[in-house]
């Protein structure tokens, strides 16, 4: 019995690990940002939720994962950096950028 339990345990365990890993390389599979939603540090630099630092070489750089105004303005045309006074200020793609509410978000 005991076994057997530890046995589950582990395959259970292998699992978890295979799936951490696919999301973290293939969001695709996921189909949500929010797996791989990006922290700035105080660099500006980006890691991921799960700290394996992914080379930037052939990414697309999405609006939502550039936290700071400078590198949100580089990409101007096609991100927006929204000021707002009761939420975080976020760069977001223009599609976003316009249908975000003008009471809450004011974008350059």
């Amino acid at each position: 019995m005991a076994t057997s339990l530890s046995r589950f345990s582990l395959f259970v365990l292998l699992n978890l690990v295979l799936l951490a890993s696919l999301c973290e390389s293939s969001p695709e599979i996921v189909g949500h940002r929010s797996i791989r939603r990006t922290i700035s540090a105080s660099g500006g630099s980006n890691r991921s939720l799960l700290g394996i630092r992914r080379s930037n070489q052939n990414q697309v750089v999405e609006c939502g994962e550039l936290a700071s105004k400078s590198k949100c303005s580089q990409r101007s045309n096609r991100c927006r950096w929204c000021r707002s006074e009761v939420l975080d200020d976020m760069c977001f793609s223009k599609p976003e950028a316009w249908r975000l509410p003008p009471q809450v978000f004011s974008c350059d």
